[in-house]
């Protein structure tokens, strides 16, 4: 049975974002805890969920959804509003904010000035603040202008219990038509310029072996630069890259990472990375940079970590054996046992003592 420290989540991500559903799941966990969905509202959310709930806690994950739309004169509307409701929330309620801070600064932001400012703002009117990895702490602290004291570091869970695994390597890579022989990469997640996907094909084409192929899956949240991706792909005349920007399925994700045999993912910026914990839990070895979280995570595989050679560690795994990879693999999904989706209530409760 669920306890009396009430914690609203905000904003509602919806059924389809497994962070969210998962979070709230994990900190239900707790006896001591009742978590839940505050109110669905990106104009009055957050006061609405006060009002209806009276929740000891009202904890945020992305705040940028109150407060930026696509035309201007909607953000600068919506901008006052929200920081109204914070400061009435922080100062005429008992209900403490909490923020899960997953970027630094909003991906694609175009108005950096504005999101600074309320980031800054938000953040000091929070009683905590989670980040991910310890080296987010002194960029964040120095760039939202809080102490470091403020800002716990809390990872995330797995998705391991989420999402199906039942298709087998073979029938996987039917589904693509790949060869026995032929070493497979994959790119999946959203496709956007901050993820390095151009950096990757510009790599991946320099390589030398035959036996090799690179999918590349994901959403398009960036039209114009998945047609720049698609007319360099074209240009080169190959069929050893596979490029779909579509959304796939929760079902149809085990398909892709089962008939891979490393994932590849070239971020230029990153502070966390669902599609890193995602692989992990598909028992696959990662190429990705030395960057912040990445470090931790995926510490029991550094030696294929990279730093600003993309092209030579990709050129370095093809002569890993199948038995090599799988090792690899296993390490990735073995380490998933050391962070659980419970782990993010003891902060709560020690604030409730």
């Amino acid at each position: 049975m669920n306890g009396n420290i009430k914690i609203a989540c905000l904003p509602v991500a919806g059924i389809g974002n497994p962070y969210q559903h998962l979070m709230i799941k994990g900190l239900n966990e707790s006896e001591l805890i009742n978590a839940f969905n505050g109110v669905d509202d990106r104009f009055l959310g957050p006061i609405r969920t006060w009002y209806k709930y009276k929740p000891k806690f009202i904890h945020f994950d992305w705040i940028h959804s109150y407060y930026i739309r696509r035309t201007s004169w909607m953000s600068y509307f919506l901008l006052p509003l929200f920081i109204l409701q914070v400061v009435f929330l922080n100062k005429m309620t008992s209900s403490k904010i909490v923020w899960t801070l997953h970027n630094l600064m909003p991906h694609n932001s175009t108005n950096l000035f504005v999101n600074k400012f309320v980031r800054r703002f938000f953040a000091n009117q929070c009683l905590w603040i989670r980040v991910f990895s310890e080296n987010t702490i002194d960029e964040a602290s120095k760039l939202l202008k809080v102490s470091k004291h403020k800002i716990k570091v809390i990872p995330e869970g797995d998705y391991r219990l989420f999402y199906p695994n039942t298709i087998s390597r073979a029938a996987a890579r039917s589904f693509f038509k790949l060869r026995k022989e032929e070493k497979v990469f994959l790119y999946l997640g959203f496709i956007r310029p901050y993820k390095g996907i151009e950096n990757l094909i510009y790599s991946f084409l320099k390589l030398k072996e035959e036996n090799i192929k690179l999918i590349i899956v994901g959403q398009n949240r960036d039209k114009k630069y998945v047609d720049s991706l698609k007319k360099n792909i074209k240009a080169n005349a190959t069929d050893k890259i596979i490029f779909k920007d579509n959304f796939i399925p929760n079902d149809d994700l085990q398909i892709y990472y089962n008939a891979c045999d490393i994932v590849v993912l070239p971020f230029e910026k990153v502070e966390n990375s669902g599609s890193v914990i995602l692989a992990m839990g598909f028992k696959r070895p990662i190429i990705a940079p030395d960057l912040g979280v990445l470090n931790k995570r995926l510490q029991n595989q550094k030696k294929i970590l990279y730093t600003d050679n993309l092209y030579g560690k990709l050129n370095e795994i093809i002569r890993f054996s199948n038995k090599e990879l799988s090792e690899i693999g296993n390490l990735n999904f073995n380490f998933l046992d050391s962070f659980s989706w419970k782990d993010f209530s003891n902060e709560f409760i020690k604030h409730e003592e």
